[in-house]
């Protein structure tokens, strides 16, 4: 029995030692989206730094019907999420605004094909924002094609209207392992999070002051070719001429990436300049494109904290609100 307990531990103690060490110093200092997907431990404090939202947003699915002369439809992927934990830029566009914001959930596929969905299957307000992050914003606009009918979309699942979202969580044993594949540099578990140093203090995320998290996709694609250019600003130029035959008003947001955001005051940057953005901003000039990147960049070059979240990819509190008049200032134009 003695010798059966013995080689039981000495089995276990390997599972066991990382399994307890991940599971009190590392697991519950996750937080964010980039906690969780890179291992990366935040401050306790800093994770509880939101702002309660009040419902200010009226998240809809297909088939809602809205009040169609006196509000907002907001669709876009993560970036135009607000709930009672999360806050966007709409939150802050419907605080600003005497109109009535809704957001069309789920963001399940493209924002773009999702505005054609629906435009072409109901009524919708007179004025429609539809928002993509940076990093799949020329691969989402050269899926678009205006001419194609709802039934078409759905039956090349484009879309899927009976879509929810499920929140998929891995067990702490589950976890344990991927930490442990990461740390001994096993291929095919390389960490999706990127990290770099700043220059200074763009956070007041206690010890990461002046770091800088970042997905992996922010550096896929860091330059536009010519040719994917052209179809990019031909395929969203289609956009705008359908969404006015239609009478809508429409705006379309880039959310920038935090790469392109902090890029130019990262230490001794590993990776590539991104230059995407500048070079499809001087080719393709419309009133209703709103680049989020100079409006955020400029907080940068104050040196403003937290205009994205230290333990997030997605603009904060002062990040939101800002990009919020931005959109505004364009409506009201």
């Amino acid at each position: 029995m003695k010798r059966f307990i013995i080689k039981t531990l000495l089995y276990a103690i390997p599972i066991l030692i990382p399994l307890i060490g991940f599971g009190i110093f590392i697991y519950p200092h996750l937080s964010g989206d980039i906690g969780p997907l890179g291992y990366i431990t935040f401050d306790d404090n800093y994770a509880q730094m939101r702002e309660i939202s009040d419902n200010k947003v009226i998240n809809c699915k297909y088939g809602y019907k809205f009040l169609k002369d006196s509000s907002i439809l907001t669709i876009g992927d993560s970036f135009s999420q607000t709930n009672k934990r999360d806050i966007s830029y709409n939150y802050y566009l419907a605080k600003s605004t005497d109109k009535i914001v809704y957001n069309l959930q789920p963001w399940d596929v493209n924002p773009f094909l999702r505005f054609l969905y629906i435009s072409k299957t109901q009524d919708l307000p007179k004025i429609v924002i539809v928002e993509s992050v940076e990093r799949y914003f020329i691969e989402r606009l050269c899926q678009l094609n205006v001419s194609l009918s709802a039934s078409s979309m759905l039956s090349r699942r484009l879309i899927d209207t009976t879509y929810e979202y499920k929140s998929s969580s891995k067990t702490l044993l589950e976890n344990t392992q991927e930490w442990v594949k990461r740390e001994m540099n096993l291929k095919g578990y390389e960490n999706p999070i990127k990290s770099v140093k700043l220059s200074q203090s763009y956070f007041s995320c206690k010890d990461r002051e002046n770091e800088l998290h970042f997905y992996v996709d922010d550096i896929k694609i860091t330059e536009l070719t010519d040719s994917v250019a052209n179809i990019a600003t031909e395929k969203l130029d289609s956009l705008f001429k359908y969404a006015d035959s239609i009478g809508i008003e429409l705006y379309v947001l880039i959310a920038a990436d935090k790469y392109e955001v902090y890029q130019n005051y990262i230490v001794d940057n590993p990776y590539p300049p991104k230059t995407l953005l500048t070079k499809f901003m001087d080719l393709y000039n419309h009133p209703h494109l709103i680049n989020s990147r100079d409006t955020l960049y400029r907080l940068v070059e104050k040196g403003v904290q937290d205009i994205y979240w230290a333990n997030n990819t997605h603009w904060g509190i002062i990040g939101s609100k800002a990009v919020a008049e931005q959109v505004l200032q364009h409506i009201e134009q």
